[in-house]
């Protein structure tokens, strides 16, 4: 699964996160959806490292759709490039 969350704490043998969501692909683009159903959403999560097999950075538009998805912010980007 590729999971989409926010780091608030790492261990040496963990992380733990908020709003893990995860990536699917769909026939209309990638879509969030919620990644643990039976918690609390408003609990963190604790994800062992040994079963993470990389790291990255998101996407902007992702990251965007996490923040709106997550907090009910729509960023707003401002650019001078139109098209």
């Amino acid at each position: 699964d590729e999971l989409v969350c926010k780091i608030i704490a790492e261990s040496n043998t963990d992380y733990t996160v908020e709003n893990p969501l995860s990536a699917v692909p769909t026939e209309k683009g990638i879509q969030l959806i919620f990644t643990v159903f039976t918690a609390d959403p408003k609990e963190t999560v604790t994800i062992n490292k040994s079963s993470v097999a990389m790291i990255c950075t998101t996407r902007e538009e992702v990251s965007d759709t996490y923040l709106e998805m997550t907090t009910g912010i729509k960023p707003v980007r401002n650019s001078i490039l139109m098209g």
